[in-house]
């Protein structure tokens, strides 16, 4: 196999891996293509080390001290955990940690492989939005009446290819085709995380890609990121992932504000139909998001919930012991004017949205109580919850709903302020890019990426699983795109 062929076969692995880290149903897979992507960048090492010594130094060298320190603790950590078994098995055994160290290693082969001429903006917004597609195909069946009850029973993508077949089979069987649009429908994920999370990465490196095109007066390619950049907001919202479609706003703003101010002033002046067709994009995606919002109180009550949440006493008598009649009594008073059923959705609201500001208010007081963490596992705050009430709590939540407060309890603080000092690492060197001319999209979509799993991590558990090893390779390609063009690095 000739070297450009090594090339395209490794490249069009580590695409599919890319695509599906954030895909149900695909850990096997996923997992596969890990390890065989691995295998392969220590075959090329040992076929072209002679050659590759020198970027293999500069690379290694490149790659930011944070980056180095984290590492360095995830394999010490286990040394001098509190449950040091559990720990290990964290690392080795159950492969979080490990998985994710590995990850590491596999952005920096990939680069040191295919280079950036492979690797571009563009292909990585394409890649990070597999599970956009997909979700936006399955709705499309889903309203089509497609989609056969054995689906909806078991939501897969082979239970969605034999519904296709059955209707190809016989075109009796659509179920009532275009009566109501399936709102609140995530085709085949049980969590609007999987969808979330790629969707607004891909927005991060998609609008960078528009607004460089918009600067190199490519035109098509602006139409083509906007659409993009569309599609992963109507996405989120379709799903009914209210933190991700909020985050949406908050990165075009970001964006946006970076390419006004920071960005280089040369700019090539969009054609009238190319301002007409971003306009209609983004009045079509608004008009539907506030269609959506104004019917459904899943959208529009949040706030008051969260209220709720903040403003009750004793939330770590509430966690442990359940509601009582005096929490009722406390609700009804802040809200006199309200009805019983207003209360109750309101009191209901702190086993979902309020329950969140519960947990960061008890998950402080654990954090402040366990600066060495425990076994670096996801279970950190099951087992110091249950520590601190004595027994299984009444309400009872898997984690404590913010990375930041589950990477504490499991990892320690000086984990936690470690991986922190990874992102903000990041963020700067994307900030630092930003006035530089050939290199401020890198850096407005290192700098984006960045800001989001930073802020990401104080609302949901970002910070574990496949997550971790999306933002490991994401975010150390698109910093080797940014540094690459240096002697012996490109």
């Amino acid at each position: 196999m000739t070297l450009n062929r090594f090339q395209n076969f490794y490249l069009a692995l580590l695409l599919a891996f890319a695509g599906v880290l954030s895909v149900s149903g695909t850990i096997a897979l996923r997992n596969l293509l890990h390890l065989g992507l691995l295998l392969l960048l220590l075959v090329y090492l040992g076929f072209m080390w002679r050659t590759e010594r020198g970027r293999v130094v500069a690379l290694t060298r490149t790659v930011p001290l944070p980056v180095w320190c984290w590492c360095a603790y995830l394999l010490l950590f286990p040394l001098f955990a509190p449950n040091s078994a559990g720990a290990w098995s964290n690392l080795i055994g159950k492969g979080m940690w490990g998985e994710s160290l590995l990850t590491w290693l596999l952005a920096g082969g990939a680069f040191l492989i295919l280079g950036k001429k492979r690797l571009t903006l563009w292909l990585l917004a394409l890649v990070s939005a597999v599970p956009v597609f997909i979700h936006l195909c399955l709705t499309l069946l889903a309203w089509a009446g497609v989609l056969q009850p054995a689906f909806y029973q078991d939501p897969s993508l082979l239970a969605a290819g034999q519904s296709l077949w059955a209707i190809l089979q016989d075109g009796s069987l659509p179920q009532k085709p275009f009566q109501s649009f399936p709102l609140g429908f995530r085709g085949i994920e049980p969590m609007h995380g999987n969808l979330g999370y790629p969707a607004s990465q891909t927005m991060c490196v998609g609008l960078a890609v528009m607004f460089s095109a918009w600067q190199q007066g490519k035109q098509r390619r602006v139409i083509e990121a906007g659409t993009l950049v569309a599609l992963c907001f109507l996405s989120v919202v379709i799903a009914a992932s209210r933190a991700a479609t909020y985050f949406s706003f908050l990165l075009l703003a970001c964006a946006c504000l970076f390419f006004t101010v920071t960005v280089p002033a040369k700019r090539v002046s969009l054609s009238t139909g190319v301002r007409l067709s971003i306009v209609g994009i983004v009045v079509l995606c608004l008009v539907f998001f506030q269609q959506v919002v104004s019917q459904n109180s899943f959208w529009y009550s949040v706030g008051a919930k969260m209220t709720v949440g903040l403003y009750v006493e004793n939330p770590r008598d509430l966690i442990c012991d359940g509601f009582s009649s005096a929490t009722t009594e406390f609700v009804r008073q802040r809200h006199p004017g309200k009805d019983q059923a207003y209360v109750e959705s309101l009191i209901d609201g702190l086993r979902g949205d309020g329950g969140r500001v519960l947990l960061a208010r008890v998950g402080a007081e654990l954090s402040a109580s366990n600066p060495w963490g425990w076994n670096g596992g996801r279970d950190a705050y099951q087992y110091r919850i249950e520590q601190m009430c004595g027994h299984v709590p009444a309400l009872y939540f898997s984690h404590a709903h913010s990375a930041w407060i589950n990477l504490i309890l499991a990892v320690g603080w000086v984990g936690a302020l470690l991986y922190a000092w990874v992102l903000l690492q990041f963020a700067k060197s994307g900030c630092s890019a930003l006035k530089q001319e050939h290199k401020w999209p890198e850096g407005m979509a290192l700098l984006l990426l960045s800001i989001f799993w930073l802020l990401r991590g104080m609302v949901d558990a970002v910070y574990q699983e496949h997550y971790l090893e999306m933002q490991a390779f994401f975010l150390l390609t698109l910093f080797f795109l940014l540094r690459s063009g240096k002697p012996a690095f490109e």
